[in-house]
């Protein structure tokens, strides 16, 4: 990359502060923010609110030869000094990377829930009609034909982010569907970048806190700023604030509605439960199709509804999308296990309107069941979930099991206690038990007939956040397939 096309392009953007003459004529070859992974040739990226100099100097003793910052240091090699170090580093890496959205349709997906499921719904569809396995970055994984990995981040950081377009691009994957966080917006994971498609699911309140938002307006104003920067936009009818979603719409090639009524573009009907998963019709105003789905949860028919639409859009067949959204299984949500008459359910919800969703869903579709639910909240972020969901336990379940969910810095035992002040009010048995593993094997050796059990919030994730450090865990999943005896 030339450091003298990145400076401006940087000042087009209005970031540029600073560019000493020397750089204009250098080049590099490597874009990192690891000062670890800084070679010779390398363009060293300072960012983060816990930076130290000492990455930078460690960078230069590795063969860095330029640094991006907001602030100056007095090392040995140049630096290209901006106004905003997240932009920047965003811009750096589509310039670096060769800007690869260019050769690739671009399908983004946000809202409070359903992000994962809906991409691998429309990642399936996808694959059918591409005949081959098409890249997405989700929640669960990174695919791309060179990377196949676990996901940490919804949305990576951006070098990562353009590191994997790139490499979808060298493996000739011409679809990527990805989830787009409200955070990718809020820490300009996504700067300067465009998505063919977008798809805004739903709206609720989540992700307030110290870490991550400090209102309801920045969480929301960052789902909207996804929408500004979508071609073609597909919104759920059934979203809270429809107006201000459709407005931050109003520049898009295309808006299309889905939902649940003849008001909508596309629109389900006649929905039936089957023994596993559901049957349902797409209507539009000329057209009614007739599909089906593995997938439990009434709520993933909406999302079914999201891959039948962008197909339907995309020309695809109606063969290619029944294939595609019929035998789905998306580790960690509404995987569903029976064992002597009674249903284990893992599902990823850890916010009050999946909370609602799941339990209405459970509600409905398995009439008369006493609802058994093992939760927790994380540690040191969005305090609100813990009232939320524990006032929709006390509603909703029959009894609580109390446990760890990504703690961090904060004590198990406190943040269930926490919780469990709201299901005083509702009389609900709770139990606390702070080690997970042992929450969710008392749960399932305790569980009887006609009873649903719902094990949440941690799904199939291999570790726990306890420290600042990612701890080995089993997986909600392998927990539960091990104490039913279930092999893959």
């Amino acid at each position: 990359m030339s450091l003298g096309a990145l400076a401006q392009m940087l000042r087009e953007h209005g970031l540029l502060q600073k560019a000493p003459e020397e750089i204009f004529t250098k080049t590099v070859k490597h874009l990192v923010y690891n000062s670890k992974e800084a070679a010779e040739e390398t363009l060293f990226i300072c960012k983060g609110l816990s930076f130290k100099e000492a990455y930078l100097l460690g960078a230069v003793e590795k063969g860095a030869v330029c640094y991006l910052s907001e602030q100056s240091y007095d090392v040995s090699i140049p630096g290209i000094i901006v106004t905003d170090i997240r932009k920047a580093m965003s811009l750096a890496a589509i310039l670096f990377y060769g800007n690869p959205q260019e050769q690739l349709k671009l399908v983004g997906i946000t809202g409070t829930k359903g992000k994962t499921t809906t991409s691998y719904f429309i990642k399936n569809v996808l694959d059918a009609w591409k005949k081959q396995r098409t890249a997405v970055l989700s929640t669960v994984e990174v695919y791309t034909g060179g990377y196949d990995e676990q996901a940490h981040l919804t949305t990576p950081e951006s070098v990562d982010l353009q590191k994997y377009l790139a490499d979808a691009v060298d493996h000739e994957k011409d679809f990527l569907t990805m989830e787009v966080s409200s955070q990718a917006y809020k820490m300009d994971r996504v700067y300067g970048m465009e998505f063919d498609y977008g798809f805004f699911l739903n709206i609720g309140v989540d992700h307030i806190g110290p870490l991550e938002h400090e209102n309801f307006e920045d969480y929301f104003g960052c789902k909207l700023e996804f929408i500004r920067h979508c071609k073609t936009v597909f919104i759920n009818k059934n979203t809270d604030n429809l107006e201000r979603v459709l407005d931050a719409a109003k520049h898009a090639e295309k808006v299309i509605l889905f939902g649940t009524d003849e008001s909508c573009d596309y629109w389900v009907d006649s929905i039936q439960k089957q023994k596993q998963g559901f049957s349902f019709d797409v209507v539009t105003k000329s057209e009614r199709h007739h599909f089906s789905t593995d997938m439990d949860g009434r709520f993933n028919v909406e999302n079914a509804l999201c891959a039948v639409a962008l197909a339907k859009e995309l020309g695809i067949g109606e063969e290619e999308i029944q294939e595609g959204i019929n035998h789905i299984t998306v580790q960690g949500r509404m995987n569903v296990y029976h064992k002597d008459g009674y249903t284990v359910i893992v599902d990823y919800a850890h916010n009050y309107l999946s909370f609602e969703k799941l339990y209405s869903s459970v509600k409905l579709d398995y009439p008369g069941q006493e609802i058994i639910t093992v939760f927790g909240c994380p540690g040191g972020k969005n305090f609100l979930r813990r009232r939320d969901i524990g006032t929709l336990s006390g509603e909703y379940a029959q009894k609580v099991y109390l446990t760890a969910e990504d703690p961090q810095f904060e004590d198990v035992v406190e943040i269930c206690e926490d919780i469990a002040q709201y299901l005083k009010p509702y009389g609900t048995p709770y139990e606390i038990i702070p080690d997970r593993t042992e929450a969710i094997e008392t749960a399932l050796s305790r569980a009887k007939p006609n009873q649903v059990l719902l094990i949440t919030g941690k799904g199939e994730e291999l570790y726990q956040k306890v420290r600042g450090e990612y701890v080995d865990y089993e997986s909600d999943t392998l927990i539960v397939k091990r104490c039913l005896g279930i092999k893959d």
